[in-house]
């Protein structure tokens, strides 16, 4: 008789080895809108160090393989490109007397929390005080523990 229990015993050991392990601190939840808050927060930042010409601040919040897409400028892919696409346009506004800003609306982050982007509002104010208004568009990544600009849109 006990050997007709075998079986399920068996079934049970089994699906009992199928069970999912508890989480690891490494894969501990991830607060999405904590990380949306920072996202939010880096963009304001962003944005100051923009007005501010602050092109070495700028270049710490890049990826490794950071890419910008400007308008009317042909794409600028990884760190070094982005950098010096940057103060080519910070030096053409200035020249022109025109500053950039930008605020954004809403992020969002993956629930593993390695990718993210956000999305707002970005004000050109042209020399004689007309403004013109657009948007943007970044999709963040994390490295080394860091969020880091993967690629950055905006028109």
């Amino acid at each position: 008789m006990p050997y007709r229990l075998l079986p399920v015993a068996l079934l049970a050991l089994a699906l009992g080895a199928c069970q999912p392990s508890p989480q690891t601190s490494s894969e501990a939840a991830v607060d999405q809108a904590a990380e949306a808050d920072t996202l939010m927060a880096l963009e304001r930042e962003w944005s100051d160090m923009y007005g501010r010409g602050d092109v070495d601040g700028i270049a710490a919040l890049l990826a490794d393989e950071s890419v910008l897409l400007a308008p009317g400028q042909p794409p600028a892919a990884g760190r070094d490109s982005v950098v010096a696409t940057t103060r080519a346009l910070l030096a053409a506004e200035a020249a022109d007397g025109v500053s950039v800003s930008w605020e954004p609306v809403d992020a969002v982050v993956s629930p593993s929390g390695d990718m993210a982007y956000d999305w707002g509002r970005a004000t050109t104010t042209l020399a004689d005080g007309t403004t013109v208004e657009g948007g943007y568009l970044v999709v963040w990544t994390r490295e080394d523990g860091e969020w880091r600009v993967a690629a950055d849109l905006f028109n």
